[in-house]
């Protein structure tokens, strides 16, 4: 006997219950995998592009040449103002011992 119902259910209800259990959980397997191939081919196809762009050593050697370039720059800038350099690490520091030890 069903414990919600005063009916009482029979093998054949069961088993047709089941079944259509079994069914439903397939055809959520089968989205779930199409979901999921359908994420990877669109991650491989943004990798290989990645992969195969003609460009790639072009931006390599033009983000190395900027970020000596900038290194170069705040070299001298703190060879040549070192009393702001000191103020300003002095500023960087109090500013991040302030956001360390405040509490929300």
């Amino acid at each position: 006997m069903s414990r919600f119902s005063s009916k009482i259910t029979t093998r054949d209800e069961i088993e047709r219950e089941i079944h259509n259990l079994m069914n439903a959980l397939d055809e959520l397997k089968r989205d779930a995998s199409r979901g999921s191939r359908h994420r990877f081919n669109d991650l491989r196809s943004r990798a290989e592009s990645l992969w195969h762009d003609n460009h790639w050593d072009e931006h390599r050697e033009a983000l190395s040449r900027r970020s000596r370039e900038a290194t170069r720059m705040a070299g001298e800038c703190a060879r040549r103002h070192p009393l702001s350099t000191l103020a300003l690490a002095a500023g960087a520091v109090a500013l991040i011992g302030y956001l360390a030890t405040r509490r929300s």
